[in-house]
């Protein structure tokens, strides 16, 4: 295996990225689970296939137009909004193509039929993408920084709402803050130039970028002191907690996220934080 994969020539085109949004809006998937194709030329990756929607796929297998070469199917994490639908495509690229196709997670065991994650996703003219661990909402949350700083940041940031930190998964304030000040240090040093989430629109330059990791850091430090409060104040049970940190009008479908986040400020702070 060449251990020095040829440098990508700065004067070449960027590699191609194309979102497609699954049909299975929610209160916790927003407006759907945003896929991403990555084509680099007759190369081409799927990241985060979501639902298994025969329409979602049928529209996935489109992209994936004769003559190209698909390398992979990589998913973020282990949500089925984001997996459910994985290996059916990833067998149907492979049929399509007549050439392996791998699966790829950072937690096989996870994710059915699914491989350990390579370190970069490699095309004809160098490093397509970087895979960067980012633990927090779950232990197994990745994004991938694709060339000319684009960050498919899986639900480590989303468009337009807040990420759940879901203990059970492996999820971990700690985790998410470490995973923040990454993001936070690469957005400052120019290597994050946009940010593609999960779910919900696009931060689509440096700085809107940056604004969305530090407003999301300041979320998180809010609540935490929030939390912190109300214990100080003897506010013991969950269900008072809930009311006293997020209202007495949080709609109900988004009252188990709300308490996962609870949840997990409550172990951050256990821990002495």
């Amino acid at each position: 295996m060449d251990e020095h994969p040829p440098q990508r020539d700065p004067e070449a085109p960027a590699v191609e990225l194309i979102t497609v949004r699954a049909g299975n809006p929610g209160p916790m998937t927003l407006d759907g689970t945003n896929t991403y194709v990555l084509r680099d030329e007759d190369r081409m990756w799927v990241v985060d296939p979501g639902p298994k929607d025969p329409e979602h796929l049928a529209e996935l297998l489109l992209l994936c137009e004769a003559g190209t070469r698909p390398q992979g199917v990589l998913v973020t994490h282990r949500h089925l909004d984001h997996t459910a639908g994985a290996a059916t495509l990833a067998r149907q690229l492979a049929a399509r193509s007549g050439r392996e196709v791998p699966l790829w997670a950072a937690d096989p065991s996870a994710v059915p039929g699914s491989r350990p994650l390579p370190a970069t996703l490699e095309g004809d003219r160098g490093t397509v993408g970087h895979v960067i661990h980012l633990p927090g909402h779950t232990s197994d949350s990745v994004a991938v920084l694709v060339e000319g700083g684009r960050l498919l940041s899986g639900d480590t940031l989303l468009g337009g709402s807040s990420t759940v930190i879901v203990p059970e998964d492996g999820g971990s304030l700690r985790d998410y803050l470490q995973s923040l000040a990454i993001l936070r240090a690469m957005a400052l040093d120019g290597r994050i130039g946009a940010i593609h989430p999960g779910h919900g629109p696009a931060f689509d330059s440096p700085l809107t970028a940056l604004e969305a990791i530090e407003q999301a850091v300041a979320h998180r430090h809010e609540r935490i002191e929030q939390v912190r409060r109300a214990r100080t104040a003897g506010v013991l049970t969950m269900d008072r907690l809930l009311r006293v940190v997020y209202g007495s009008e949080l709609p109900e479908a988004l009252q188990d996220a709300a308490r996962w986040n609870l949840r997990a400020t409550l172990d951050h702070l256990a821990e002495g934080n």
